[in-house]
């Protein structure tokens, strides 16, 4: 059940049954939107998130659900937009009727992978972001719970010149509608039921430390990522692979505050003095690829 006026906002085709990919008539000419020129032209999530795609400026429109602690956490974020550690999409929300995020339309996370990781250190500061980002949130206490990589996205310099507060290449954490706000921070904070997520739970367990749980989904979602670099760039990141394989960790299935993988703080501490040693890693990447080549020869 959601708030009443609230999400879904379905789009009907003439017959009365729901067209999946339309948008409705009450935002297609909703004020707000007509006054910023924004235009919706398809659902990217039917009946909650909208967006446009004939501009060079291009949106996203979410309907935001008033049962949930999105719009809270929103605007408690969106207060700190000037901290390098808040990874949030620079947005804003119209409240002249129901609720709406207006944000700029960017780029899945693996495109940063394909455009801007040529090397492992390249690839590291993209882990960088988003355990900052997730640390960030954890210092909060605020927990994601849905951490996957459709809520994770990226900026490319197209996106920068057309939006004035996106940053080029940096990473950006979406996607607020399963996120708590805990009264206890990591290493207080016992296991909690997991809600509904896209990514599926180790040994099947129903129960985890939310702050765990959030490391573990970026764990893999960083595993992803190496995977991708691996394939794109016919090199073996071998430091990239440990620390995703650290941040998901061995699932015990802890019922109170979680062991199996560090907290996203210690893993951020643990990643920066790695990215020190930064000319050695370029030089590790340099060796590991002749070695590599030799082989194959």
């Amino acid at each position: 059940m959601t708030a009443v006026g609230g999400p879904p906002w379905f789009a009907y085709k003439q017959d009365g049954s729901i067209h999946c990919s339309g948008v409705p008539e009450r935002l297609k000419h909703y004020p707000p939107l007509e006054k910023r020129g924004i235009v919706l032209v398809d659902s990217h999530k039917p009946g909650v998130v909208f967006g446009t795609g004939t501009d060079d400026i291009n949106y996203i429109v979410k309907v935001l659900d008033l049962e949930t602690e999105e719009l809270a956490i929103y605007e408690r974020l969106l207060c700190h937009l000037d901290d390098p550690t808040n990874h949030i999409v620079p947005c804003e929300i119209d409240r002249s009727e129901h609720p709406l995020l207006i944000m700029p339309m960017l780029q899945p996370v693996f495109h940063i992978v394909s455009v801007y990781c040529k090397s492992e250190r390249q690839l590291l500061r993209v882990f960088f972001e988003l355990i900052e980002g997730l640390e960030y949130l954890h210092r909060l206490h605020i927990v994601h719970m849905d951490l996957c990589h459709g809520n994770l996205l990226t900026a490319m310099p197209w996106d920068a010149a057309a939006h004035v507060r996106i940053v080029p290449y940096r990473l950006y954490i979406i996607d607020f509608d399963s996120s708590r706000q805990l009264e206890f921070g990591p290493g207080k904070q016992h296991a909690i039921t997991l809600p509904e997520t896209q990514m599926e739970p180790p040994k099947g367990l129903t129960h985890f430390d939310p702050y765990s749980w959030d490391v573990y989904c970026l764990g893999r979602v960083l595993e992803f990522l190496a995977k991708d670099y691996c394939e794109t760039r016919w090199r073996m990141p071998r430091i990239a692979q440990w620390y995703a394989k650290w941040l998901i960790g061995d699932e015990r299935g802890c019922r109170t505050v979680c062991h199996c993988r560090p907290t996203a703080r210690t893993a951020r501490l643990i990643l920066a003095c790695i990215r020190l040693l930064g000319p050695l890693l370029d030089m590790y990447d340099i060796l590991l690829t002749k070695f590599s080549m030799r082989r194959t020869a």
